[in-house]
């Protein structure tokens, strides 16, 4: 008997799947249940000894291999015998790791066995995910989508997703954990949480850190969020490019969008089928089929219940548009209502970027817009507002605080307003001495901040083609043609675009009269779009244009144009490649909700009366639109900047305007960028700023300008550092304490600083060498640009050097700066990390 149940345990799947061995097994299991118990616990304790030795990721395959060869022999009895194991361990330490992968082992065995308890599982996996051996972490986080929780109470089941998204959320954890902690999320969320978990993962796109982008994309993508989404389908290539595992899953998750694109062109046809429909009366019958899908969803689903007709009808829009192209959707209601108010860029309030402040959960002014009531009224970047008029804002959505925020212009709201250094108990209990009253009035977002740089160099940011772009960009203009400009770098790095008439009206400012800007091609007879009126920018002025892979639509249309008439230099990165045409219509058989237009600007403000409200719910609402491609955008040349497909859905131009200076930002590692997040949610830089600024206001402009990268202008500045206790260098530290300078000097002069600083971007460094250089002058000439400006160890170096020497500079700041003592243990770690990326070893 020993002998036979050993050879079970050990053996190989072509001994235990012989037709002898199947049928002496049989034979024995019939003799005695007792008998069968005693061959199980002999064959799991052997298989868990053997677990010491293996990978987290070489326990699935072990667990597979043991629920196939003996999970199936012994059926039931085996389950049973896993079942006591798993619910018999009792409380241990998570951070024993034997025990920790017999855990998982035992239950990546069990999920493949019959009906397996989720809520059992779940509560002996919880321990592994409260521990801290990320393997193990990461391994209980990918079998809680296996363990059955469809069968879990909903209560349990939605307290375990809150925990998922409560563990993507903690930027203390790696980006592996946290991204397999939102996929998990995700996919065992109850439909009111999906969209939750699908934001966080969207946030990941726009890390700093590019390994949590990475692995955000190929969640995305894997959970099927690639159509639509630019900035996953960006990561993904630059993925495929590099060998390994995760090269290749995402060249497979690219393959796979191809082909869905490719199916998608082959939905375009049937349209072609409508005529012979409706002749034949198929026309009444699909809509009667579409009903009946729906009731039958509805009542068959697990979750069916909780969709609306409206909900199911919007999902099968949104189906038959997105089979289109990735730019053709559906918008409900609420959805084009904040696609309008993008656009329009006008709106009743108080003027100022607000969020929910992750360090502390308060409602936050991030900055006031400077031409807005708020800041008129005293109010300042990180102020938080606690509470409106008796309502307290604390633990409230950020939606709803913004809606009693807005309201009629001409009308007052009262702000109870928190800043640090105030005692903190007066967050909940704030008194009379903290109100700010602020007017409403007529907010219009401003898409433009211009500063003068060294040299009389404009510089002009564009952030978005609103209604008022082209006139506020005028007006920066002017301004720096008054303050002597003698030439203009053009930024619309991260634009993504906006109204065509306005793409038009930016060009007609740097172009001459009757130029032709853009053109389409399509089924109607093509259009042109041509200047208007003589340039505000002579050509005698150098113009020069920075655009990166988020530059889409009307930014391309505006940087082809000039870069067409050899009016302008593009530098930066290859363009997003977004060259089609999209009309918005109303969905047949809908209208927008009316209204008494009291100001006649043609839109609904929020305290003007309704004339006729549809669906009787006491707000304006607009009908369900739909945005679809009819035409394609040229460029005065005839080049298209669409990215093009075939019909197998491969990629047959990569479309875009390609700049004719390509530079890629520097990235920092992701333990710097770990490390600065951790100093800046200290506040020490705020506050060190706050209290050091008055007495010092005259120094702080300076500084915010340029502080020549010298961490010595800074009063205070090394015992500042050594109070930190960071392995950052100085000259990281200084780089963000000038940013809380730069925040500090804004608020103060009532203007937002570009984004793009010379000092630091590298994109504005090289089009800044070649605006001066077409005005036959040098950036090493200007004393400001030769302190600051990043040099490369040789002309022409690719980014990855640059990048390697910036990481040597950093070692030899932090090896000079030691003292007596020696290096710390932590400035060892860092020591050894910037070394390692300096030879390329991570």
């Amino acid at each position: 008997m020993i002998i036979r149940i050993l050879t079970l345990a050990l053996a190989s799947p072509l001994l235990l799947a012989s037709p002898s061995s199947t049928g002496a097994l049989s034979a024995q299991e019939s003799d005695s249940s007792q008998a069968s118990a005693q061959e199980i616990d002999t064959i799991l304790d052997v298989r868990l000894a053997e677990t010491a030795s293996l990978s987290v990721d070489q326990l699935w395959g072990a667990a597979r291999k043991l629920a196939i060869e003996v999970g199936d022999e012994y059926g039931d009895a085996f389950d049973a015998a896993l079942d006591q194991r798993l619910n018999g361990a009792g409380k241990w330490d998570p951070t024993d790791s034997a025990k920790g992968k017999q855990t998982l082992f035992l239950a990546a065995a069990r999920v493949h066995g019959e009906d397996p308890d989720a809520e059992s599982l779940h509560a002996v996996l919880t321990p592994l995910l409260e521990g801290t051996q990320a393997d193990l972490i990461l391994g209980a986080l990918s079998l809680v989508p296996l363990i059955g929780y469809e069968s879990m109470e909903e209560d349990l089941r939605a307290a375990l997703t809150g925990e998922l998204l409560g563990f993507a959320e903690d930027e203390n954890r790696s980006a592996a954990l946290r991204v397999r902690a939102a996929m998990t999320a995700h996919q065992v969320a109850l439909g009111r949480q999906v969209p939750r978990a699908q934001r966080i993962l969207n946030s990941f796109l726009t890390a700093s850190d590019p390994g949590l982008r990475a692995e955000g994309a190929l969640a995305l993508a894997q959970l099927g969020f690639l159509e639509d989404a630019p900035e996953v389908q960006n990561e993904l290539e630059a993925l495929a490019n590099n060998p390994g595992a995760r090269g290749q899953l995402a060249s497979a998750l690219l393959k796979q969008e191809r082909l869905h694109t490719f199916y998608g062109n082959q939905l375009r046809h049937a349209r072609e089928q409508r005529s012979e429909m409706v002749e034949s009366g198929r026309i009444g019958k699909d809509i009667k089929a579409l009903e009946d899908l729906i009731a039958f969803v509805q009542a068959m689903h697990l979750e069916g219940s909780a969709f609306s007709r409206e909900d199911l009808m919007a999902a099968a829009y949104r189906g038959m548009l997105g089979s289109l192209d990735r730019h053709s959707s559906f918008f409900a209601s609420q959805s084009f209502k904040r696609f309008e108010q993008d656009l329009g860029a006008e709106y009743g309030g108080i003027g100022a970027y607000v969020s929910i402040d992750r360090e502390d959960s308060l409602f936050t002014i991030t900055r006031p817009l400077y031409s807005g009531p708020a800041y008129k009224a005293g109010m300042q970047t990180d102020d938080k507002i606690v509470r409106i008029g008796d309502w307290p804002t604390i633990g409230e959505k950020s939606d709803d605080v913004i809606k009693r925020l807005k309201g009629r212009p001409g009308t007052k709201v009262k702000l109870y307003v928190w800043r640090r250094g105030m005692d903190a108990g007066l967050i909940d209990r704030p008194t009379e001495d903290m109100v700010i009253e602020v007017e409403r009035g007529v907010i219009t977002i401003p898409p433009v901040h211009h500063e003068m740089l060294p040299g009389n160099v404009g510089l002009i940011e564009l952030t978005t083609f609103s209604k008022v772009a082209s006139a506020q960009l005028k007006e920066g203009i002017k301004a720096l043609q008054d303050q002597g400009a003698k030439s203009f770098i053009l930024d619309l790095r991260n634009n993504s675009g906006g109204l065509l008439n306005e793409a038009r009206n930016v060009a007609d400012l740097f172009l001459p009269k009757d130029k032709l800007v853009v053109s389409t091609a399509g089924k109607r007879k093509g259009r042109q779009w041509k200047t208007l009126n003589s340039a505000l920018v002579g050509d005698d002025v150098p113009v020069t244009v920075l655009i990166n892979r988020f530059s889409a639509s009307a930014s391309e249309i505006v940087a082809g144009a000039l870069q067409d008439h050899a009016r302008s230099t593009l530098v930066g990165q290859r363009s997003y490649g977004k060259g089609s045409v999209q009309n918005l219509f109303l969905l047949p058989g809908y209208q927008d909700d009316t209204f008494v237009d009291e100001n006649d600007n043609r839109r609904f403000d929020t305290w003007e009366k309704l004339a006729n409200d549809h669906n009787g719910n006491g707000e304006f609402d607009f009908a369900p639109h739909i945005k679809l491609t009819i035409e394609r955008y040229m460029l005065p040349t005839g080049r298209s900047i669409h990215r093009e497909l075939d019909d197998e859905g491969n990629i047959t131009s990569p479309g875009g305007i390609e700049p004719d200076v390509n530079v890629e930002q520097i990235r920092r590692n992701g333990w710097e960028i770990m490390e600065m997040r951790r100093i800046q949610g200290t506040g020490k830089l705020r506050e060190y700023v706050r209290s050091t600024y008055e007495g010092n206001e005259g120094l702080f402009d300076k500084l915010a300008q340029s502080d020549d990268d010298d961490c010595n202008v800074y009063p205070g500045f090394h015992e500042l550092f050594s109070d930190l206790g960071t392995v950052l260098t100085k000259q990281d530290v200084r780089f963000l304490l000038r940013m809380e300078v730069r925040r500090k000097v804004q608020d103060a002069r009532g203007s937002a600083f570009p984004l793009g600083d010379f000092q630091s971007d590298l994109q504005l460094q090289k089009a800044l060498a070649v605006n001066l250089e077409a005005r036959g002058e040098s950036a090493e000439g200007l004393d400001s640009y030769a302190k600051t400006f990043d040099k490369p160890t040789e002309p022409g170096a690719p980014p990855t050097l640059l990048a390697r020497a910036e990481d040597l500079r950093k070692a030899l700041d932090l090896v000079s700066g030691t003292d007596e003592n020696g290096l710390s243990e932590r400035q060892l770690v860092a020591l050894r990390k910037l070394l390692e990326s300096a030879s390329g070893q991570n």
